[in-house]
């Protein structure tokens, strides 16, 4: 087993030979290399880069094949960056002044339920 340590210094070859000799030690180590870098980054960011990780975790998944989870691995990371609400669309509206946070993409009524009693005074 791989420790933190030993996985932040392998270089690419020792990856690659990981994964072409010991495709479950490969993904044991790259699980600890993950869970090591998440632990050192600060709170504030760690939640978000966690929910992160996990889209891409069930993205090779769910993928048929490595080459379908790096095509839609890929296209995810295009449309953070191009797409609407993207990066290049936030840096443009800073640089014009014009800036202002998103908006919430979830906007729920939330119905107030009342409490039902049965013939006996119940709730149920």
């Amino acid at each position: 087993m791989i420790d933190t340590s030993e996985a932040k210094q392998m270089d690419f070859d020792k990856w690659l030979e990981l994964a072409m000799n010991d495709p479950e030690g490969f993904e044991s180590a790259r699980t600890v290399a993950i869970q090591g870098f998440l632990e050192s980054i600060p709170n504030n960011s760690r939640q978000r880069l966690t929910g992160l990780q996990w889209r891409i975790d069930m993205i090779r998944q769910r993928s048929k094949t490595p080459m379908a989870a790096c095509q839609a691995i890929y296209s995810m990371m295009w449309d953070q960056l191009a797409g609407d609400e993207g990066m290049i669309e936030s840096l443009k509206s800073f640089a014009s002044g014009s800036f202002s946070p998103p908006e919430a993409r979830f906007n729920a009524n939330i119905l107030p339920f009342q409490r039902q009693l049965d013939e006996e005074g119940e709730v149920s």
